[in-house]
């Protein structure tokens, strides 16, 4: 019984010791983006664009809103077949829709969605660098295709 209190105190301290250096975390931003095009890059330069898109080293973010801010994170893993989509005003513009598909096996609410990075400025660049970011994230967790299955 005194040993079983002892190891809950240790546990509790090393929770809470794990908890006050949560800004240890250390974690790498490969990419950051707003939309652009006309109103989008108009509103950039004012200030007043509030959707800002991430890809870091495990996860995809999304964040959208100014006086309710939603923030939409995505483990890479769980993501596959990046493709670039342009209607004729992005071709005119110069910009495209980065989508992304959220594989059907995961499990998760947000199985078979597909999530879009929208008006993106190099679009071909940000889809290489996210399909490969998510092959890195899948080789890292050693997760085969029949794990994924």
């Amino acid at each position: 019984m005194h040993k079983r209190a002892v190891n809950d105190i240790i546990i509790t301290v090393m929770y809470m010791k794990a908890a006050t250096n949560i800004k240890d975390i250390d974690f790498e931003v490969k990419w950051t983006g707003k939309p652009d095009g006309l109103w989008q890059g108009f509103l950039t330069t004012i200030g007043l664009n509030f959707t800002e898109y991430q890809i870091t080293d495990d996860e995809l973010i999304i964040k959208k809103g100014f006086f309710r801010q939603r923030i939409n994170a995505t483990e890479l893993y769980l993501l596959k077949d990046p493709d670039i989509s342009m209607n004729l005003y992005q071709r005119l513009i110069g910009v495209a829709t980065v989508s992304v598909m959220v594989d059907t096996h995961c499990g998760s609410e947000k199985a078979g969605q597909r999530i879009s990075l929208v008006n993106i400025r190099d679009a071909e660049r940000v889809r290489k660098l996210l399909r490969d970011s998510i092959e890195e994230d899948v080789m890292e967790r050693k997760i085969t295709y029949f794990d994924k299955v």
